[in-house]
């Protein structure tokens, strides 16, 4: 055996031995699994919807929640709601004023008896064990971080780990769900953090929510506790690095208390009802919500994130299968758009039947994973040649209704899309998680819900074709050669990506040339 295997073998034993010494599971502790329970029948929540004849009826009231603002609002007002229960389910939930805020509602409802129960990715979370743990300690808290990785701080040993288990961690739990007491659940786009409420200093996505209260909550509720009870999703008191100390949780909330008397100021600490006054539209208003019947949850099977095949029609499955009953009419909004060569066949297919197909994507200035636009960049003659409509978000595009807010400098005015929504005919929508990418597709679990019901999908409309003007993104097209050009609202011509800058370009103008395009 020469030198050089020698030396593979011996770097091969080191690494292994590195990913041993940092291996973070202890023994299980006694670990309990849930039932899907039925809805809270006690508490506000539940004495409202007893008085109300359509949910007596099975109907479901929904609600799109388009600004950072109110999707912030609803949110601590169903927290503070909470009679039972609330079950989180989230993909990223940063440690800034969003986040810390939200947690210290949970606390509160926690204090009052609620059960809480907190699933996180751990893709954003590791490197957080200490804070959770402290909140994991609330006798009615209970954290659990989904696919963790082993290595818990350190980016090169968290390289090294992908390095060998790359296969696992690549799956991804890509719900977002906020549940209260099974009869309330808060859908869509968003993650928790300061960019996802449009108060970030640095950029803002404009994203979308869709509330949700009576029967299709329930089943929000009973997904979540199907990826509670996967094996997946590991107790935190199950990482060895993480202290369990009874002592932490009041430390905690001291500093917590303290961080948030110093931020008083922030916007979303000015908003209703942080500072004391009731909300302008609650949560308990009928009037607040449209009711119908006509919508459907789809939710992947958490064996989707081990790889394994679904055992019932997914999110991907359920929005293929209409695309291609598609008639007249197709609008998509996805902020990671990666056709792929199946995905442009599709669209170019539905235009030689004569069928407008319109799509409000991320432009490269815009998008806050550059080289995932190598994906989409390498499609767009392609779909413009067969007349496919693209719009590109510029990155100064401000949310709908939030222009008075960033004229009070509240957040930064760049801007990135981040809403997931299609409109199917006009007479169908569709808000969820689910982006138009490979990974969305065969990577990631994902949740979203259909509904045919006229008035949501009248405002998904207003929402696209507001989003969709000059001011806010740029039209491309062909120029007589073949080659794609951006006009902006003021007929300013470009043919480079606007705005992107040479690192941008040059960073996505290379991952086009990669093999990468099934991994964006």
């Amino acid at each position: 055996m020469n030198t050089r295997v020698w030396l593979r073998l011996v770097l091969a034993a080191l690494l292994l031995a590195l990913l041993a010494a940092c291996t973070p599971m202890q023994p299980a502790p006694d670990r309990v699994d849930r039932t899907p329970q039925a809805p809270a029948v006690q508490g506000d929540l539940a004495t409202w919807l007893d008085t109300l004849p359509a949910a007596e009826e099975g109907q479901t009231g929904f609600r799109l929640l388009d600004t950072g603002a109110e999707a912030f609002q609803w949110r601590v007002q169903s927290a503070r709601k909470a009679q039972e229960r609330i079950h989180i389910q989230y993909y990223i939930w940063r440690d800034d004023v969003a986040g810390r805020t939200l947690l210290g509602e949970l606390l509160d409802a926690a204090d009052r008896g609620v059960s809480v129960s907190l699933l996180l990715d751990d893709m954003d979370v590791r490197g957080s064990d200490d804070l959770l743990a402290a909140v994991n300690q609330h006798p009615n808290i209970e954290v659990r971080v989904f696919n963790p990785f082993r290595t818990r701080r350190g980016a090169v040993r968290a390289g090294v780990e992908f390095v060998f288990r790359g296969s696992d961690l690549n799956h991804r739990m890509h719900n977002k769900a906020w549940v209260v007491d099974g009869l309330l659940a808060i859908i869509g786009g968003r993650n928790i953090g300061d960019e996802y409420f449009e108060v970030s200093p640095y950029y803002n996505f404009t994203d979308l929510d869709l509330v949700m209260v009576g029967p299709l909550a329930t089943e929000v509720d009973h997904s979540f506790v199907e990826y509670w009870n996967s094996r997946a999703a590991i107790d935190l008191r199950r990482m060895r690095r993480v202290e369990q100390d009874p002592e932490k949780l009041a430390r905690y909330r001291e500093n917590l208390d303290a961080w948030l008397a110093e931020h008083q100021e922030h916007p979303l600490l000015t908003l209703e009802p942080l500072n004391g006054a009731p909300l302008t539209q609650p949560i308990d208003d009928a009037g607040a919500y449209t009711w119908t019947a006509q919508a459907k949850l789809v939710v992947d099977d958490v064996g989707k994130a081990k790889g394994h095949e679904h055992i019932r029609e997914g999110v991907a499955e359920a929005v293929a299968r209409r695309l291609d009953a598609v008639e007249f009419e197709l609008l998509m909004i996805s902020p990671y758009f990666v056709p792929g060569r199946g995905g442009t066949t599709q669209l170019v297919g539905m235009r030689e039947r004569g069928v407008r197909v319109s799509v409000l994507t991320n432009s490269l200035a815009a998008n806050d994973v550059a080289f995932t636009h190598s994906g989409y960049s390498r499609r767009r003659p392609a779909l413009l040649q067969a007349g496919v409509e693209l719009h590109e978000l510029r990155p100064t595009a401000l949310p709908p209704r939030a222009a008075a807010d960033r004229e009070m400098g509240v957040g930064s005015s760049h801007a990135s899309l981040h809403t997931k929504a299609l409109i199917i005919d006009r007479e169908e929508g569709f808000v969820g998680s689910f982006n138009l990418d490979p990974r969305s597709r065969y990577t990631n679990t994902e949740l979203g819900v259909f509904l045919r019901e006229p008035a949501i999908v009248q405002e998904l409309l207003d929402l696209y074709e507001h989003s969709t003007r000059p001011e806010l993104a740029y039209q491309v097209r062909l120029d007589d050669e073949g080659w794609p050009i951006w006009t902006d609202d003021e007929g300013t011509l470009y043919r480079t990506d606007p705005k992107a800058g040479i690192w941008r370009r040059f960073l996505s103008g290379i991952t086009r040339l990669a093999p990468v395009e099934p991994l964006l």
